[in-house]
This record gives C-alpha cells, sequence and structure tokens, in this order.
C-alpha cells in the first residue's frame, strides 16, 4: 500500500501541499517522509470520495414524491406529509394577478324571483328599460321527510284447522331499512371510511333516525353483498384486459396501516384492499391475468414470473 501510494503521487518534489488543514504546524509536515505524505492524500482522496457518495445516497433517501420525479406510491407510510401552510408570508390570500377567475355554477332552478329597483337615490320611483345584470343564486337542502311505511300484519283464526295463519311481508320489504337509506349508510361508511358510531350519530342527528350499531353493521353487510357481484365483474373485465397499469398506495383501515392496490386499464379501475405490500398481494390482485404491465418499477412487479 505504501508502495502503491508513492508511485501514484510521485516523488516528494513532485508531491502537492496539503489541500486540508493538518492538526500540526507547517514545519511537522515539511521533515514528513515522502511516502507518509502519499500515503495521507491517497487517505485524502479516498475520505473526498466516501463523502460524496454519503451525501448522494443521503440525498436519495431524503428524496420524496413531492422533491423529485418518485412516484406518490414510493413514499414511506410511516412518515407524516409535510404540513403545507395555507398561505405563503408576504403573500396576500386569494387569485394572483392574472389568474382567471371561476363562477359558482348555476343550477337549474326550483323558484325564481325577479327583484326591480324601488328607488333611486333622487327619489325617482319610476325607471324605464329594465335589465337583469346579475344573478344570485342560494342553495338549499329541502327539509329531509323519510318515507316511514308501516306493514300491519294481520293473523286469523282458521275454522277448519284450528290454526292461526299469519300474512307475511312482501319480499322486497322483507328488511327494516330501504335501498335508498341502506346505499347512504354504505356511502358513509364504506366510501369515506367512517366507522359505526359516526355513521349512528348522522343518522340521530341528521335524519332523526335512532339505530343501534349492530342494525348498522347488518345494512353494511348487506350493502357489501349486494355490490359484490359488480365488484367481480369488474375484476373480471380487468383481468381480461390487455394492458394494465398497477399501482400501490398505504391505506389505513380502522387506525390500521393497509395497502390499497389498484389494477387499471382503459375500460375499469379494480380496487382491491390487501394487509401487505407484497408479491402475494400483487397475485391475489392480478390472478390469472396476462398481459401488458405498466408500473412504476416497484421491486414486486420486476419480480414477477
Amino acid at each position: 500500500m505504501w508502495d502503491a501510494a508513492w508511485r501514484s503521487h510521485g516523488t516528494a518534489a513532485q508531491i502537492r501541499q496539503p489541500e486540508l488543514a493538518f492538526p500540526f504546524v507547517p514545519p511537522d509536515w515539511e521533515h514528513t517522509p515522502a511516502a507518509v505524505q502519499a500515503y495521507v492524500y491517497t487517505l485524502q482522496d479516498t475520505l473526498t470520495q466516501l463523502r460524496e457518495r454519503v451525501e448522494a445516497l443521503e440525498s436519495r433517501l431524503q428524496a420524496t414524491s413531492t422533491t423529485s420525479q418518485r412516484p406518490p406510491s414510493s413514499d414511506s407510510p410511516y412518515k407524516k406529509p409535510r404540513q403545507r401552510t395555507t398561505t405563503t408570508p408576504g403573500c396576500k390570500v386569494g387569485g394572483k394577478p392574472g389568474h382567471p377567475g371561476h363562477r359558482q355554477v348555476l343550477l337549474p332552478p326550483t323558484a325564481v324571483y325577479e327583484l326591480r329597483p324601488e328607488r333611486c337615490a333622487c327619489s325617482h320611483t319610476t325607471f324605464s328599460l329594465t335589465k337583469s345584470f346579475y344573478t344570485h343564486q342560494v342553495i338549499e337542502l329541502p327539509p329531509i321527510a323519510l318515507e316511514v311505511t308501516h306493514w300491519v300484519l294481520y293473523q286469523g283464526w282458521c275454522g277448519g284447522c284450528g290454526h292461526w295463519p299469519k300474512a307475511r311481508r312482501p319480499a322486497e320489504y322483507a328488511m327494516g331499512y330501504g335501498p335508498r337509506f341502506s346505499a347512504l349508510m354504505g356511502e358513509l361508511a364504506g366510501t369515506y371510511g367512517n366507522g359505526r358510531r359516526m355513521v349512528h350519530t348522522f343518522c340521530a342527528s341528521v335524519l332523526q333516525v335512532p339505530i343501534s350499531l349492530g342494525a348498522i353493521q347488518k345494512v353494511i353487510d348487506r350493502v357489501a353483498q349486494a355490490i359484490e357481484p359488480h365488484y367481480m365483474a369488474i375484476a373480471t373485465q380487468a383481468r381480461q384486459a390487455p394492458a394494465n397499469y398497477i399501482d400501490e398506495t398505504p391505506w389505513f383501515l380502522t387506525h390500521t396501516l393497509q395497502w390499497l392496490w389498484v389494477m387499471v386499464s382503459d375500460r375499469v379501475a379494480f380496487y382491491m384492499i390487501h394487509p401487505r405490500r407484497s408479491k402475494e398481494a400483487f397475485a391475489a390482485l392480478i390472478d390469472d391475468w396476462e398481459g401488458l404491465l405498466v408500473s412504476d418499477g416497484y421491486g414486486v412487479y420486476q419480480s414477477w414470473r
């Protein structure tokens, strides 16, 4: 090693002056043997290369989807995203000069009221050539009136056999909650991920409907059972497509980290929640699909097949 350092840096006359400050005085360095000086320079070069490599690796570790070209799914789910401030210090709130404005969309009205000027500043009350200049739109929910139907079931005594036959509920009204009401609870709990108690509070405060947590769970189970054939039909179409884009992202289910996988073709988007971000989850998503895979280069996809 000493010989290699000496040969790589030349003789003592060719040795360059130290670029870094040494913890000793210059006379000590001048009396240092040339071979030792060459070796010190070799260590300096190696240290510089290692520092540059460490800085490059640290920058790669700290890179996120907001600071690089990496996809959002590559961000660590265990790190909370940096909270962005709503306003930048020194900047005014609102649209910037030159930014096109966006007016509220005018919906088809259910009622129209026309307002005309009553009195001018000069006290005149007669006007000609009146024309509208602005439409003020007010959106409001009507009072929610639930449709509550009571099916009163009777029983009657049979004189022939002495039994009491009972009337039966129509099959389409066998459950205590209709399809639209059930779909609303399924939307609140499923699509928006609200807990059962949140749905319970919504039904009590907004709809004025007392309902137990157990009944809410039964409704959600029926909703899941009703949409399962449609879910499987979407999965079948996705797994028959010639090309699919596949990705995954963290998904917290009842405060537990899960993974939301998606398989998207030009016709459908098939979603699946899985507890793992692994090859096992990838295989469960695609099943027997064989086609052109478009992805962000995650290792699970690269090791497929």
